[in-house]
Parts: C-alpha cells; structure tokens; sequence
C-alpha cells in the first residue's frame, strides 16, 4: 500500500508544473465544491426545522422564510455547482493539452529505431486516449469523487451530532457497502477490458477492409466481408449486452437492498425514541433524506477509485514516453559539419539486435559530387547502410567519417539538412502541394520551389491542376499518381538545397515512362550534388562512378557497370534477370 501510494505522490509531482500556474484556479474551484457539498447538507435540514417549529408552532411566515430559504439555497447550490463544473473542467482541459503538447514533442525527438518497433494504434492511444483518461483527474472524475467524499463526511458529522447512537450503526454497514460495491466493480472491470478489446478488434477489421475495398471488390468478396464484420459485431454486442445486465442490474439489487436496509434499521431505532419524545420527527426526515441522498454516491466513490487506478495507469504509460531517451541523448556530437572531399565508411558493422550483424565490415569512399550505387539483393543491408548514412541509428563498430570527422562527433540535425532522402515509399501529408514541398517551411521561398519543380518536369503536372502549387493533396496523396509522389519528392530534396541526395528505391514501383522522365532528370539534378542511390531496377545506376553488390551484409564486388560486368558473375546474373523481365513485359 505504502508503494503505491508513493507511486500517486511521485506522478502527481510530475504533474504539478502543468498544475502551479492555475492553483488559483483549482484553488478557487475546490472552495466551490466545499460550498456546494455544505449547501446540498442544509436541504434536509430546513426540511426538519419546518417539521419541528413552524408547523407545531402553526407559524405560517416562519414557514415560508423557511421555504423561501430552501428555495435560495437550490439556487445558489446550482450556481456554484454549474461554477465548480466549469472551472474544474477548463483546467482539465488546459492541463491535459499541454500535457499532451509536450509528449507529443518528446515524441519527435525519439530515434527513429522507436518508431520502428511501435504501432500507430499504440502511440495514438497513448498519446490521445490515455491523455483523456488523466483529464479526468483535473476534471468530471475528481469534481464527483471529492465532491462525493466531502459530502459523505459533512453527512456524517450531522448525523452524529443529531443522534449519535443511530449513526454508529448506520456508518460501519455503509463502510460494508462500499467494500462490497467495490469489489462489484472491480469484477465487472474485467469485462470492460473484454469489450475495449473487441472494440478494437473490430475496428481493426473495418480499417483493414476499408484500405482493401477495391481488392474486394475486385474479387466479389463483400459478402464474406460482411459476414465476418457482422460476426465481429455480434460478438461485441453480445457481451455489451451481457456487460449492462450484470452492471445495472446488480447496481440496482445492490442499491435497494441497502436502501431498505438502512431505512428500516432507521425507523426501527428511531421510531421509540420518537414516541417516547427524545427524537424529533425532523431529525427522522433528516435521517431518512441523508439515507436516499448518500447511496448512490456512496456507490460512486468506488467505482471513481477503480477509474482513478485506470487514470494513473494512463498516466505511468504516458509518462514512459517521456522518460525515453531521445536522439540528443544518443547522438551528442557537437560539430558543425563540412563536407567538402568526402564519406568513409571505416569498417562499419551494425546489428538491430545484439550481434545479429546487418552490416559487416563495410567499407568504401563516397567523394563529394560522384554519384554512388548500391545493389543487391533484399536484405542484404543496402538500406541499412544509408540509414547510418542519415545518422539514424549508432554504429556498434568502424566509424563513417565525413572529411575526417566521426559522424558521432557532429551535430546530428545539422547533418541531416545538408541530405535529401527520397524513398520508395512517399509520404505526403494533407495539404497543398506548396505545403509537402517545403514541408510547411515556409523560409523556402515559393519561386524555388517553382525552380524545383521544373527540374524535375513536374510543371506540366502542377499547370493541369485548378490552383497550381495551392491544390490540395488528400490522405497519404491518394489523389495522385505513385510517379507524382516520387517527383514531388524530388522537388522537395531540391527545394531544401540539399548537398547528399539519397535516393532509396525511388524508382521501384513507377512506371517506366515516370521512369524515363526522372532518368532524364536526374543528370540536371545531379549535376551539382552527391548521389546515394539504392536501386532496384539498374537502369538507374548504369552511369554511376561506382557501383556496389552488397551480399548478406558484405559488398563483395565494387566497380562501374562495364568493370562488374566482367568480373562479377552475380551482378551479371542480376542484369540478365531484369533484361529478360524487360522483354517479357514487353510482350
């Protein structure tokens, strides 16, 4: 007990910097609540002393002051309850969202190898669902729980002083009902974990399904679709419906049964003294009023501890992100670099997992303004070799040197603005294409990236649409063609002036006319720069200054296309192979 309460104190710690610059906002919040909670405990009261004093008296404006009390202090009660609800709220939301603001930015800041080992569904929940569930400790869930707690103890304290020896049977069973209705909820939790899990089954399948409509369609699956969507959320409506029943039907067994129990017991104890004139008929509607007023929070203040748990859950997971180690941590060089002659690979070995070795002893000059090739077959450390290029993993052996410098020793966000990396792969993001350009730099002045787009012979693309450079893309550039990624790409490496272009499958999945345009471009593009390309079709790499064959990690053979041709069997092969995939496409 005492470890987790420590663990409370240490995340609430954590939080308080988001906290401090609005305490007068909690503060003020909180008083609120105080005062809400003592409103709601006079109500009975003005009740008993209507019982008690107007009515024997027969005092008729007694009475009504009395009413026009009652009648002030539901107003008021109101006011300050709607006041509470808001205050406590908007400083839940604020909390949460610079909360999320930074995870969020500690969450660009994480090396890449990270994010390779994570699913999106997991850092979205992450970052937004769990964030959601922490909201609830600055807002709806603390305002109830404290609310609920402040209450009960103000009941408590009325009770006792009003009749003492009621109250000490009345408050031991209550403390059973709410280990009881505890226990309830912590039972029914588990099936709460069932249905989130079947929620995201099926999400799950409809993403999938959604993202393969036209295969679908093209196969005339969407009956066998359906039938598998319509399992999936039959399952999950079978046991929400399951859920509810055991939920609010032991809620309302639980509830009444501790209704009548207490109401009797009350009556039973207070009815003699009643008679016998040592209890006022008042204090009995006080007792009975309190009764009614109490369970249903009381319940409540069990279920809010099992979402508190759930909250501080989200809350350890969120905070894990920030506790990773981010790129600074990893690469802490500090130099300014300056290619100017060129990179050297220093016998570099690299391995993702312990001595699973990707890359092994690896090594080879790229001088500044050659263009470069590497070749082989999948998996064999082609791509692993420009990440370290790109500077996004450390090396376990051999250094890369760039004009002599280790890049361990240069400062690695200054490395990267000297490369242009365009991958098989694009990623275009919802905007104008201005926007995915520049990648919302808006420092990159439109007119180069007009020059960019010349360059690569994206203009006649750019003048068929309505707006230009301000069209816009839609999800991941749906709405245009793979060779259009790849030249927007293009455009962009340019665009940002890069000095290194590392061109990683590029070519691989467009079609050869796109093809021919970016080989015809590529000579203009290249003129000034230095080339990584990782190709799969070699038509791109036959001008290259040097060309290397990786094999399982190695380069085994290194030289022009002419010199490979006649010393490397393999690369032969390899040449062989797409010339007669050529000729058969051509058929």
């Amino acid at each position: 007990m005492s470890e987790r309460k420590q663990s409370t104190l240490f995340y609430l710690k954590l939080l308080f910097p988001y906290v401090k610059k609005d305490l007068g906002l909690l503060g003020f919040g909180l008083f609120a609540m105080l005062l809400t909670s003592s409103l709601q405990l006079i109500y009975p009261l003005i009740l008993a002393a209507i019982v008690d004093k107007s009515i024997p008296s027969g005092n008729v404006a007694l009475m009504y002051q009395y009413g026009l009390l009652f009648i002030g202090v539901v107003v008021v009660s109101g006011l300050l309850s709607y006041l509470q609800i808001v205050l406590l709220s908007r400083l839940g939301i604020k909390i949460i969202t610079n909360f999320k603001a930074k995870v969020f930015r500690h969450l660009l800041t994480l090396p890449v190898d990270w994010f390779n080992q994570r699913q999106v569904g997991e850092l979205i929940a992450r970052v937004e669902s769990d964030s959601e569930r922490v909201k609830a400790l600055f807002s709806e869930l603390s305002i109830r729980i404290i609310g609920n707690v402040l209450f009960f103890i103000g009941v408590f304290i009325v009770m006792f002083v009003r009749e003492w020896r009621v109250a000490a049977y009345i408050f031991p069973l209550m403390g059973v009902a709410i280990v009881g209705y505890y226990f309830l909820i912590k039972y029914l939790s588990k099936f709460y974990r069932l249905i989130r899990e079947k929620y995201a089954l099926l999400s799950a399948k409809i993403t999938d399904y959604v993202q393969g409509m036209q295969i679908i369609q093209a196969l005339n699956r969407q009956e066998r679709v359906y039938e598998d969507l319509k399992q999936a959320s039959a399952d999950k409506y079978r046991l929400e419906t399951r859920t509810s029943f055991l939920e609010y039907g032991s809620q309302s067994v639980f509830m009444l049964f501790f209704e009548v129990l207490f109401l009797v017991l009350i009556i039973r104890m207070m009815a003699p003294r009643i008679i016998a004139g040592a209890v006022t008929l008042g204090t009995l509607i006080v007792f009975v009023d309190y009764i009614f007023r109490m369970m249903w929070p009381l319940m409540q203040i069990s279920e809010n501890v099992m979402q508190i748990q759930r909250a501080f859950v989200s809350l350890k997971r969120i905070l894990e992100l920030t506790e990773l180690g981010s790129e600074e941590e990893i690469f802490t060089g500090t130099k300014i670099p300056s290619f100017e002659h060129e990179i050297r690979f220093d016998h570099v070995w690299f391995a993702y997992k312990d001595e699973d070795w990707i890359l092994k002893d690896v090594s080879f000059t790229i001088p500044k303004g050659a263009k470069i090739a590497l070749v082989g077959a999948s998996g064999s450390g082609k791509t692993t070799t420009v990440s370290l290029l790109c500077g996004f993993y450390p090396i376990q052996k051999g250094r890369i040197l760039i004009d002599g410098v280790p890049l361990d020793e240069i400062e690695f966000r200054a490395w990267r603005r000297k490369i242009g990396l365009i991958l098989q792969d694009i990623f275009l993001f919802p905007g104008s294409i201005l926007e995915n350009v520049r990648v919302y730099n808006d420092t990159v002045p439109v007119q180069k990236v007009q020059e960019a787009i010349n360059i690569v012979q994206l203009d006649e693309f750019i003048q068929g649409q309505n707006l230009g450079l301000d069209s816009e893309l839609a999800e991941r550039g749906q709405n245009v063609s793979q060779g259009e990624k790849q030249l927007i790409s293009f455009a962009r490496a340019l665009a940002f002036e890069a000095e290194l272009i590392i061109m990683d499958e590029a070519t691989a999945s467009i079609d050869p006319q796109t093809e021919a345009k970016i080989q015809r471009s590529m000579h203009t593009v290249f003129s000034d720069k230095t080339a990584v390309v990782v190709a799969h079709r070699l038509t791109s790499v036959l001008d290259a200054d040097e060309i290397l064959f990786y094999q399982d990690g190695e380069i085994i053979h290194r030289g022009t296309h002419t010199q490979l041709m006649e010393l490397s069997a393999e690369y032969r092969k390899l040449v062989e192979l797409q010339l007669i995939a050529t000729e058969r496409n051509g058929e």
